[in-house]
């Protein structure tokens, strides 16, 4: 008879396995490797290095601070609490595997009182610790207090540059230099002109209106919504009709659009299965999506896709 967690791994991932418990088995592989990293095996064998008896591991985690080996028991069918009986089978191999440094416990359900007390213990008398973990099918309850959603709203300010009003303010020198424009008896003459770059006193380009504005256009006055100021430009030169006409600087007024935008970033992706720690705080979401990252080989080797 399949457990429900073995109907949800065959949901998650596409398959379900042949034997009672590897399922479990191999999610709290996932889980350990979320943990700590390093190199994950399921259903892997050590020879005890004094009673040279073979010993099974649910899960072996070698990784750069530990070598450790678990055990993953999923009693959801019966509905019980994994016991004392199951932690000490577990704290018999430990002392003799010299290579491995701790175990670790997941169970389905929970554990009773004796079986937290001898993990608790486990350090004094194998001098090899025990910890114990939670695993098991998540609910809206342990999302609680987790952030869902996040919002961020954006204001921007855009410039419209299409609908500037730009006005150089020339010297006396450069007023002087126009005037040979004016032909005998012409008070008043009129030419339209492109401002695209400005010019030194021998007509060489010095920078464009572009490069002067790359920067930005200053502070935007929020009663207006423009930015309005001058650019001081010491020796500028525009070209006018072919005369170049010195000036002091550049006073312009640049328009702004305004836009709201909403950005949502949120985790929809279903929180299966939570990780528990003794005390039943949440350690960890296993994520379906996160879950489908993992395989394993044909030694039980967990691989990240």
């Amino acid at each position: 008879m399949a457990s429900p967690i073995d109907k949800i791994f065959s949901e998650i991932f596409g398959y379900a396995p042949p034997k009672a418990g590897t399922a479990f088995e191999r999610l709290a592989a996932i889980a350990s490797y979320m943990l700590n990293d390093g190199e994950v095996v399921h259903d892997d064998k050590i020879r005890g290095s004094f009673s040279k008896s073979l010993y099974q591991l649910d899960v072996h985690h070698k990784a750069a601070n530990a070598n450790t080996m678990g055990e993953a028991k999923d009693y959801s069918i019966r509905n019980e609490k994994v016991g004392r009986g199951d932690l000490q089978k577990l704290g018999g191999a430990l002392p003799d595997l010299i290579e491995i440094d701790s175990g670790t416990f997941f169970s389905a359900t929970g554990y009773t009182k004796p079986a937290k007390k001898y993990a608790e213990s486990a350090e004094k008398m194998l001098g090899k610790p025990i910890t114990l973990y939670g695993l098991r099918p998540g609910t809206e309850l342990d999302e609680k207090g987790f952030v869902k959603t996040i919002v961020v709203r954006i204001h921007l300010h855009c410039p419209q540059p299409e609908k500037a009003k730009w006005l150089p303010h020339i010297t006396e020198a450069g007023q002087s230099a126009l005037k040979v424009l004016l032909q005998d008896g012409e008070e008043r003459i009129e030419y339209n002109m492109e401002l695209r770059s400005f010019h030194d006193s021998k007509g060489q380009e010095i920078q464009s209106l572009f490069d002067l504005t790359s920067q930005g256009y200053g502070e935007t006055h929020e009663d207006t919504g423009m930015s309005h100021a001058s650019f001081i430009l010491k020796d500028h030169y525009i070209n006018i009709n072919g005369v170049l006409a010195e000036i002091h600087g550049l006073e312009y007024e640049i328009p702004y659009s305004e836009h709201t935008q909403e950005l949502r970033i949120t985790d929809d992706s279903g929180h299966r299965f939570v990780l528990l720690d003794q005390s039943g705080n949440v350690v960890k979401f296993l994520t379906d999506r996160r879950l489908r990252e993992f395989e394993f080989d044909d030694d039980g080797k967990l691989i990240k896709r």
